[in-house]
């Protein structure tokens, strides 16, 4: 009997462990089953660039699985996407902590580190692999873009198209050796790369995305092909979009294509779909600058102002040390907003706070520049005007400095303090040449200057970019407006503009422009358009031209002046400057080399008795103790000496006999070459 039960108790003890090992592989089948499908499912919202979703299951197989290398490697590839940078590497280091000759997660290590430039980390981490598996296409690519980043093309090219040649041209190395001619800007060899990819791989839309961004980029300095190319463009960028509706870098080109298209054209509905293909884009990527900076300025020209508005200031937001997308933003405020609005108001504050910062500096005289457009911004804020005043006493603007002391006078007409200031500022400007010789007029509210310049006119062309599509839609037009913008304040050069400068773009852009950039290049063949207005009156003799080049926050400018009486460029300059202040400063340099270089002369305003007036003074750089010459049509007849020295005339007294008979109104009047050289000397 009691070894019947104890048989009995045998039995139910082999029967419970069964059923609890029976039990614990069910659990632990359906467990590991589970996790299979979490990351079945996540690699396949992976492959359709859904990293937001496919991390989070990605994260569930980790819970059921600790140890799933195809889980850490899911969100380690998803965090990378995601800008999740530093979770990113902790998972790849995981993977290779268990499998230290794990492929895919030295590649995307090594992404990481390329982030950095870190290359001594990415070489220790491939050359023990690359030594066993020398034709392992993900090492090569891997080794590429890292000798791609250190500037070392020709071997990246080298390797990858040698071990191409080995393996029969892979579809990866062929798409890698793609995007290496296009870093070299070996356009041709380029296409037939990502050509030859697309064909082993057509369900790849990223494969034709970059075909789209070749072809537009090969021909982006020829126009006429450019516009020729565009049908081939778009079949590329529809068969991406055919594959992925969703696909980021096809519809960001499709925005290119519509812009060229657009404007080709005149088309307005082709600008408003790139228009609200950008729109989508920046709400999907609202940390990408260029998508927003790209939005407001097509927002602009289509008359959105509150899109435009929301995306300048976004856009600064992410960047604001981009010197070009500031201006262009106070561009667009000037000319579509009120002084009130807040982004005017904003930009207005942050020139006030750069002119303060820059008075006292090294670069205090291209800090004036930062004074201007804070007054153009906020021409009522009571801190600019202050400072406008104290600059106009200093720089002997005593027209300006006088008619802004009586409009703060209306404002506080109780104030003993400007009523002196007025008085003695005032008894100035009867106490100077301009005045008695009747070229200024004093009014009740205003003081009006007549007093009409001569000095030498330039017409300036806008820049041309050194890059295929630049990242500012507007850089080349908007340098070119900032250079005007400098020299329109220089007494001793003219500058064309208003008006007569936009009649005589419309008829430049009648002959040529870009259809990406609107810029309207530089031909000698076209200057004769400059003179379009001008039927008797003297033409306009220096055009100004030159291309510009940002990369890494660095702008350069190269420029030059072409003389039409001597058809060539007699001054090229080239200059550069990074970060903060770098526009206001690359502008300056340019200007004062312009002004410097550019011949003073004016003409005979008056004939009297015993001198004539000229219009020629202190703003053109004169000195008492300087000689001028006169001349008629070219001819040089005889100098005079300078007798009296007003801000923007002269009295002279000719060193001829009978020059009264000789001089007549309107006769030219020029330093000398010589006389300028003299003055630089002292």
């Amino acid at each position: 009997m009691k070894e019947d039960i104890l048989f009995q108790n045998l039995v139910k003890l082999i029967f419970l462990s069964l059923f609890t090992g029976s039990l614990l592989f069910s659990v632990a089948f359906l467990n590991a089953q589970t996790t299979l499908e979490d990351i079945a499912e996540a690699k396949k919202l992976q492959s359709e660039n859904n990293c937001r979703k496919a991390i989070q299951l990605f994260q569930s197989a980790l819970q059921k699985n600790r140890n799933s290398i195809d889980a850490k490697l899911g969100v380690a590839d998803c965090s990378f996407r995601l800008g999740a940078f530093r979770e990113s590497k902790k998972f790849y280091l995981e993977i290779l902590d268990r499998e230290p000759k794990h492929i895919s997660a030295v590649a995307g290590l090594s992404e990481i580190y390329l982030l950095n430039s870190d290359f001594a980390a990415i070489t220790k981490l491939i050359d023990p692999l690359l030594a066993e598996f020398p034709n392992n296409t993900s090492l090569r690519i891997t080794e590429a873009k890292s000798l791609q980043k250190q500037g070392k093309l020709d071997s990246a090219i080298y390797k990858i198209k040698t071990l191409a040649t080995r393996l029969e041209e892979p579809s990866d190395l062929l798409r890698m050796l793609a995007e290496l001619y296009f870093t070299k800007q070996n356009y041709t060899d380029s296409y037939n790369a990502i050509d030859s990819y697309s064909k082993k791989e057509p369900n790849d839309p990223e494969g034709f995305a970059f075909k789209a961004k070749v072809l537009l980029y090969q021909h982006y300095f020829h126009p006429d092909q450019l516009q020729a190319v565009l049908t081939s463009v778009e079949d590329a960028l529809q068969n991406s979009l055919n594959l992925d509706p969703k696909g980021e870098q096809a519809r960001f080109f499709s925005v290119y294509h519509d812009i060229i298209l657009a404007n080709i054209n005149s088309n307005k509905e082709i600008k408003k779909k790139a228009f609200r293909t950008i729109y989508e884009l920046a709400r999907e990527f609202p940390d990408n600058q260029l998508y927003h900076s790209l939005e407001a300025n097509l927002a602009w020209e289509l008359g959105e102002t509150k899109f435009a508005t929301y995306h300048y200031r976004r856009a600064l937001q992410l960047d604001d040390l981009d010197e070009i997308l500031r201006f262009e933003a106070e561009q667009y405020t000037i000319s579509q907003e009120k002084e009130e609005s807040k982004l005017r108001r904003e930009l207005g504050d942050y020139r006030r706070d750069r002119f303060y910062s820059e008075k006292h500096s090294l670069y205090h005289k291209s800090s004036v520049f930062h004074l201007k457009r804070a007054k153009d911004l906020s021409p009522q804020t009571p801190v600019i005007r202050k400072e406008l005043l104290e600059f106009y006493n200093q720089t002997g603007e005593a027209v300006k400095y006088t008619n802004l002391l009586l409009r703060l006078r209306e404002e506080d007409p109780n104030s003993f303090k400007l009523q002196n200031k007025l008085e003695f500022s005032i008894k100035n400007i009867k106490d100077s040449l301009e005045f008695r010789e009747g070229y200024i007029q004093i009014d009740p509210n205003a003081i009006q200057e007549n007093v009409v310049r001569y000095s030498p006119e330039v017409f300036v062309f806008d820049m041309e970019s050194s890059l295929a599509f630049p990242y500012h839609l507007q850089a080349g037009r908007l340098l070119s407006e900032a250079l005007r913008y400098n020299l329109k304040h220089m007494q001793s050069v003219r500058v064309v503009e208003g008006d007569e400068f936009q009649y005589i773009r419309g008829l430049l852009k009648e002959t040529s422009f870009h259809p990406f950039s609107q810029t309207l290049p530089f031909t000698i063949d076209n200057l004769h358009l400059l003179d379009g207005k001008r039927n008797n009156a003297s033409k306009i003799r220096y055009v100004v031209h030159g291309k510009y080049k940002m990369k890494d926050g660095d702008i350069r400018l190269d420029v030059s002046v072409y003389d039409r009486n001597s058809l060539r460029d007699i001054a090229t300059w080239s200059t550069n400057q990074r970060g903060r202040d770098s526009l206001p400063t690359i502008i300056h340099r340019i200007a004062e080399q312009i002004k410097v270089l550019l011949p003073k002369e004016g003409k005979i305003l008056k004939v009297k008795k015993d001198e004539v007036i000229v219009s020629l003074g202190k703003d053109d750089g004169l000195q008492k103790s300087l000689k001028l010459e006169f001349q008629r049509k070219g001819k040089p007849l005889f100098q005079g000496e300078i007798t009296e020295l007003g801000k923007s005339i002269s009295s002279v007294k000719p060193n001829a006999r009978g020059w009264e008979k000789e001089l007549a109104t309107g006769d030219d009047v020029i330093l000398p070459m010589d006389s300028q050289i003299e003055k630089k000397d002292k």
